[in-house]
């Protein structure tokens, strides 16, 4: 035992204590051992921890659209109705209708179907009768390439069954109708390119109502009347 205990030291460079010395540590150096086990084992069996997996997105197109509930600068509360919607695998628009407010919303669909991201406009208008094609609103989303994607957004005389939406480049784009309106993607091919051309057709391909302006057409302009 004295032997073991000897080389021990030695290979601690502590070979000068007595006997009695000796007989005194070698009980602290055998705890000090069985603690030094201890910790090695909780070291090698404790889990390790990763950073915390964020949570997906929503999978509802309108609950990543974060719907206003009220009007913060007239007071009130907002009753969305969706007027019409437009799906891409990428990205969803839809506009919404309370009154004489409208909320058109884009957003964005991640690999995964849910989306993570959105963005929201809420502008007014002038309630029609059916009678009028219009161009109200329009944007052009971050996303969308070198040259973005115009949302085209109007509302349709009674009667539309199609809505064409021409642009500079004389491409021509389909638009979704639903409940007197219309939204469309117009994609533009270089910075000079713009709608010039709305016009809505009834179920036998008839034009009955036409908005042109060669030099691009402005959202919020003068309607166009049904033809007679």
């Amino acid at each position: 035992m004295d032997d073991g205990l000897d080389i021990f030291l030695k290979g601690w460079g502590m070979d000068g204590f007595s006997g009695r010395n000796r007989r005194t540590l070698l009980p602290v150096l055998v705890v000090a051992a069985l603690i030094a086990v201890v910790i090695g084992v909780v070291r090698v069996t404790q889990p390790s921890q990763s950073a915390p997996t964020p949570a997906p997105g929503p999978v509802s197109a309108i609950d990543a659209c974060h719907l206003p509930v009220s009007d913060a600068k007239a007071g009130g509360t907002y009753q969305w109705q969706m007027a019409v919607r437009l799906d891409s695998p990428q990205e969803t628009a839809m506009v919404f209708i309370s009154g004489s407010s409208l909320l058109q919303c884009e957003t964005y669909r991640g690999p995964d179907g849910t989306f993570f991201g959105s963005t929201t406009g809420v502008g007014d208008f002038r309630p029609g009768s059916g009678t009028v094609l219009t161009y109200d609103t329009g944007s052009s989303p971050a996303q969308g390439g070198t040259y973005p994607t115009a949302m085209v957004i109007g509302r349709v005389p009674s009667g539309t069954a199609s809505v064409d939406v021409v642009t500079t480049d004389g491409e021509h784009h389909s638009a979704t109708i639903g409940n007197g309106w219309y939204v469309a993607w117009a994609a533009t091919t270089g910075p000079g390119d713009d709608v010039v051309e709305i016009s809505a057709r009834d179920s036998a391909g008839r034009t009955i109502a036409r908005l042109a302006d060669p030099s691009g057409l402005q959202a919020g302009r003068s309607p166009a009347l049904v033809s007679q």
